[in-house]
C-alpha cells in the first residue's frame, strides 16, 4: 500500500521550511485524537491536505457538515497536523510513515513529533510511575527519539518530557521512529499516560500532550483550561452513570466504577 500527501487546491503548499509536523492516530484513552481536534479548534487550523491511496477504506468523516477523508492534514506555514480517527493496519502504518517522512524532507520540515497515549505507564522511573497512578497526580509525558541528538533531547527535556528508557511503541508512531533512524529530519514521540478505563476518552491526557507541545513550541500558545474543565465534567457524569448502574444492578459502586460505559463519547 502507498499513500500520496495531496495539498488542497485552495491551500496550495502551506507547509514551509522549518515547519514541525505532528501526527495523531488513535491510541490509549484517545488522548491523541482529543489533543489533535482541540488544536485544530484552538488554533483555527484549516484542512490543508489529505492522504490518498487506491487501497484506502471507502469511509468519509463528516464534521460540522463538511466531508473529510479518513487521513487528513491541518496546518499553517510553520505547523502541520496529520490526523485520523481510525487505527491503521500494520501495512498502512508503514506506508503512512514513509509518506510523512518523504514529505517532511521534501518540504524542509525541521522535525516530526508523534503523539501517543499509553497504558500502563512506561517504565524507567518506578517511583514516578507510582505517583502518576494516583488520582491527584499530574499526567506524565515521556519522549523517545529515532536517533539520539543531544540538542534535540535538551529541548524536549526543557519542555518537561522525561526520557523513555524502556517500552514498545506500535502503529504510525512506531513506524516513524524506526524509519526515521536513517532520515535527515529528527523524529520524536511524545507519550502520555492515560489513566481512564479502556474505551473512555482521557481529556486530561490530551491536555498534557498539548501543554508539553506548548512548552516545546511556544508559538502555539494554546490554553488547555477549557479541555481540563471538560474532563472534570465528563468524569462527574461517568461517576453518576456508574452509581446509577450499580444501584439498578445491586453491584457495589467500586466494582461498577471499573466498568467503562457502554457508549462513551468519542473525543469532544
Amino acid at each position: 500500500m502507498e499513500y500520496t500527501w495531496n495539498d488542497e487546491p485552495s491551500a496550495g503548499s502551506p507547509i514551509g521550511p522549518g515547519s514541525v509536523i505532528l501526527s495523531a492516530f488513535p491510541s490509549a484513552g484517545l488522548a491523541t485524537i482529543i489533543a489533535g481536534h482541540y488544536m485544530v479548534r484552538a488554533l483555527k487550523l484549516p484542512r490543508t491536505g489529505r492522504f490518498d491511496s487506491p487501497d484506502s477504506a471507502p469511509i468519509a468523516v463528516v464534521q460540522g457538515g463538511e466531508v473529510h477523508p479518513t487521513v487528513r492534514v491541518y496546518g499553517r506555514p510553520d505547523l502541520a497536523l496529520v490526523l485520523s480517527e481510525f487505527p491503521p493496519t500494520a501495512s498502512q502504518a508503514n506506508a503512512l510513515a514513509r509518506t510523512i517522512l518523504d514529505n517532511a524532507e521534501r518540504r524542509g520540515a525541521r522535525a516530526i513529533v508523534c503523539l501517543e497515549g499509553v497504558v500502563p505507564h512506561p517504565e524507567g522511573d518506578e517511583s514516578a510511575g507510582d505517583e502518576a497512578a494516583t488520582d491527584d497526580a499530574p499526567e506524565q509525558v515521556w519522549v523517545t527519539f529515532a536517533r539520539d541528538d543531544p540538542a534535540v533531547r535538551a529541548r524536549f527535556e526543557g519542555a518537561k518530557a522525561r526520557l523513555l528508557e524502556e517500552g514498545v511503541i506500535g502503529g504510525v508512531s512506531g513506524a516513524l521512529l524506526v524509519q526515521g533512524i536513517g532520515r535527515k529530519v529528527p523524529v520524536a514521540a511524545l507519550l502520555v499516560s492515560s489513566r481512564i478505563a479502556e474505551g473512555v476518552p482521557d481529556h486530561r491526557a490530551g491536555a498534557a500532550l498539548i501543554e508539553t507541545l506548548d512548552r516545546l513550541l511556544p508559538e502555539l500558545k494554546i490554553d488547555t483550561e477549557p479541555l481540563r474543565a471538560q474532563a472534570e465534567q465528563i468524569e462527574k457524569a461517568l461517576r453518576s452513570v456508574m452509581k446509577s448502574q450499580a444501584a439498578r444492578e445491586g453491584t457495589p459502586a467500586e466494582e461498577a466504577a471499573d466498568r467503562p460505559p457502554a457508549s462513551p463519547e468519542m473525543y469532544r
